[in-house]
């Protein structure tokens, strides 16, 4: 059922019921007693989360809410997805045509791929699966947070950073620039490996500027776990990412940001 088909314009641009028809060509998940659905309370406001187990029922899952229904291709390392805009018929009947749903999606899995023997105390497998869907969460969260922030959802290293560092000091206590530099699926000189995640947030920069781009995000990253850990940055969630929004890729962090500045690096795009 792609976005441009009569069957996804019936049931999800025009909100008609759906007809026995409809129900026996629908997609079934795999595994459907790994489906939960939890409200995740937030200062910025509470979010409906979906979680799911399998893999196949994740792509599924986004692909259906988050792109149409078609098959966009889902890197093996992506294991969250946060969806805005979201056409919900129940919100449009009972308040406005214009209302729309905002959901998290999860897959239970070890954050980014990463395997529980490269976390700090080399949890259990359940251990660091548990770990991860609050890293995951925590994760998202943010960029709902960054949102509110700055006014767009932004998908680019800088703001990737400030979501991982949110999300793992929330499931592990603190922030580590080696294990977001691991998890974000770059070398040390700032290449991208062929299966990381980083090559989701670099596709809208000149390709001569990817290595340079994650150099920089590699020596955010050092200057924040230093900062954090000297206490030169507040630990509240928050204020936290009050404090480092107001920062960019090409500049070095500092305690107290003032003047906000823009970077030929920091490529927005909105939700």
């Amino acid at each position: 059922m792609a976005g441009l088909s009569d069957r996804y314009q019936r049931l999800v641009l025009r909100g008609e019921s759906p007809q026995p028809k409809d129900l026996e060509v629908a997609p079934r998940l795999r595994d459907p007693k790994g489906f939960s659905i939890t409200i995740a309370n937030h200062p910025c406001g509470a979010k409906p989360v979906l979680s799911v187990s399998d893999h196949d029922d994740f792509v599924l899952i986004m692909r259906c809410l988050a792109h149409r229904c078609e098959p966009i291709p889902v890197q093996g390392t992506v294991h969250a997805q946060a969806v805005a805009g979201l056409i919900h018929w129940g919100l449009i009947r009972e308040l406005d045509v214009k209302d729309r749903c905002q959901i998290l999606i999860l897959h239970r899995a070890p954050y980014s791929s990463l395997s529980a023997s490269s976390i700090p105390g080399r949890p259990s497998l359940d251990q660091w699966i548990k770990q991860s869907q609050i890293w995951r969460l925590e994760h998202e969260l943010a960029h709902i947070a960054c949102r509110k922030l700055v006014g767009e959802m932004r998908i680019n290293l800088f703001d990737e950073l400030l979501a991982d560092a949110i999300g793992m000091k929330t499931a592990l206590g603190h922030f580590q620039a080696e294990l977001f530099r691991q998890g974000l699926g770059l070398n040390l000189d700032g290449t991208i490996q062929d299966d990381a995640r980083a090559h989701i947030y670099v596709q809208q920069l000149d390709p001569n500027d990817h290595v340079a781009a994650c150099q920089m995000v590699l020596a955010r990253a050092n200057e924040l776990e230093q900062m954090l850990n000297t206490k030169q940055l507040p630990s509240d969630s928050i204020k936290l990412l009050k404090s480092l929004t107001r920062s960019t890729l090409d500049q070095a962090l500092k305690s107290n940001v003032k003047t906000p500045n823009t970077s030929r690096l920091s490529n927005k795009k909105p939700c």
